[in-house]
């Protein structure tokens, strides 16, 4: 198999040069292979798809989530205000990876709290997508990773839209290591499962409600 159409589960994969970088030094195997994926989809749409700059505001939506616990502390690094949804069980993380208004959904709509937003990370869809045109400022953006900005909403509200799918890219996810040695990026891996479990594990994500990331082993850690 190759990484590029999607990979699977398996010990071993084939990877060109151009989408593979050294493993941070200063983390576990476990832990980077928690990052290219989720740390990348953050990147690529905050980085290269919003432009996103200091003093802007960000509303990162499931900020609790795999992207969305890397999008906090990518725009916060670029000198950004962060709002970022999660629920109940998440507010202190949120406010741990640098958020600046946590917002928990269960309780709070998004839009009492977040207005006139540079960008929107979209991980979620749904109503919530449909919710968040109005609290974009005109010339703003949304970038969503699970669906596609309507095009009548974004012209109704002079704002931009991405749909956005992640491309491997060694060079960022180099950038995205040193980051991570350098204490600026944390990552967040919730559990780990051994690889006979991978349904088990797959379960899990599909509940939606999975803190940070999840990942499987293959294989006890090296010494």
């Amino acid at each position: 198999m190759e990484l590029k159409r999607g990979g699977g589960y398996a010990q071993y994969a084939v990877a060109r040069e151009t989408e593979a970088a050294l493993k941070p030094q200063s983390i576990s195997f476990t832990e980077a292979a928690a990052v290219p994926i989720a740390a990348l989809t953050a990147w690529q749409a905050l980085v290269d798809t919003a432009n996103l700059v200091s003093g802007q505001t960000v509303l990162v939506h499931g900020g609790s989530g795999g992207v969305g616990t890397f999008a906090i502390q990518i725009a916060k690094m670029r000198g950004a205000r962060v709002i970022a949804t999660a629920s109940t069980q998440n507010q202190d993380l949120l406010k741990e990876l640098g958020a600046d208004v946590a917002i928990d959904y269960t309780k709070q709509k998004f839009e009492d709290s977040a207005r006139d937003v540079d960008v929107v990370l979209d991980s979620v869809g749904r109503d919530t997508l449909a919710r968040s045109y109005p609290v974009v400022k005109k010339g703003g953006i949304i970038v969503s990773i699970v669906g596609r900005p309507d095009p009548a909403e974004l012209k109704k509200h002079g704002i931009r839209g991405a749909s956005l799918g992640v491309e491997p890219n060694s060079a960022e996810l180099t950038q995205i290591g040193r980051l991570i040695d350098a204490k600026k990026i944390r990552v967040i891996v919730s559990q780990t499962f051994p690889l006979a479990e991978a349904a088990k594990a797959q379960r899990q994500i599909a509940t939606h409600h999975t803190r940070g990331k999840i990942v499987l082993k293959v294989a006890e850690e090296p010494r």
